[in-house]
């Protein structure tokens, strides 16, 4: 159940990750076959409505919602992660012009069917992980009483694993939602979720376990 202190924190769920017309969808299927149909049928049956869920329980707690999205703000993607500059060089030599999207453009935008209301918060991101880069930890400096991150997000092994990684040494409580989550293979997604159980706080959980049962460990303050 949300608990005082709770934020939910969902990690790149955009427009080019979930549209098969994108530049990164065609990109990344012609680099791994099935990858992408993977990951889209996912977010329909199973990422999408549990996020909406989530959306819904934390508006009518009044809890925070927050949303990370993985873009850039330099033309030539020069303030991207190197490994995202790569994969934007490369795809444009492929034909694929618009790998990763400019932070205005519509494509990097979060995903019309959970987009967010007014007064919730937005950053972009360039890096892995949301704490290093974009005004998360500003946010979260100026938000005391967020104590726990309720994450969800894509891909799990990626950029929601390392945000969470980051999230625990900054010293706040996690709950992994693993149904709000998706990889691009069940084993990569699975994978990290063992990862996530063993070092990022170890309360991993569902949907419906996080907002309808009991709390398996008592919510002590961030330290």
């Amino acid at each position: 159940m949300i608990g005082t202190g709770d934020a939910l924190l969902l990690v790149d769920l955009q427009q080019y990750y979930l549209d098969p017309e994108s530049d990164f969808y065609r990109y990344s299927e012609h680099y791994h076959r099935g990858a992408m149909r993977y990951i889209h049928q996912r977010w329909l049956s199973t990422v999408q409505p549990n996020v909406q869920q989530l959306q819904a329980a934390f508006r009518a707690a009044g809890a925070p919602l927050i949303y990370l999205r993985l873009c850039g703000s330099d033309p030539e993607r020069s303030d991207l992660h190197p490994f995202f500059q790569e994969s934007f060089r490369d795809g444009q030599e492929r034909g694929y012009a618009d790998v990763y999207p400019l932070a205005d453009q519509p494509a990097a935008a979060v995903a019309f069917e959970i987009a967010p209301t007014a007064g919730e918060a937005v950053f972009a991101k360039t890096s892995f992980s949301g704490f290093h880069s974009g005004g998360l930890v500003d946010y979260l400096r100026e938000t005391p009483a967020i104590q726990r991150l309720v994450v969800g997000g894509l891909a799990t092994s990626q950029c929601v694993e390392t945000t969470a990684r980051d999230a625990s040494d900054y010293g706040y409580r996690l709950v992994m939602i693993e149904d709000a989550m998706a990889d691009y293979s069940e084993t990569a997604h699975m994978a990290s979720r063992f990862a996530s159980q063993a070092v990022c706080g170890g309360d991993v959980r569902s949907t419906r376990e996080y907002l309808h049962e009991p709390e398996r460990f008592s919510l002590s303050s961030k330290k």
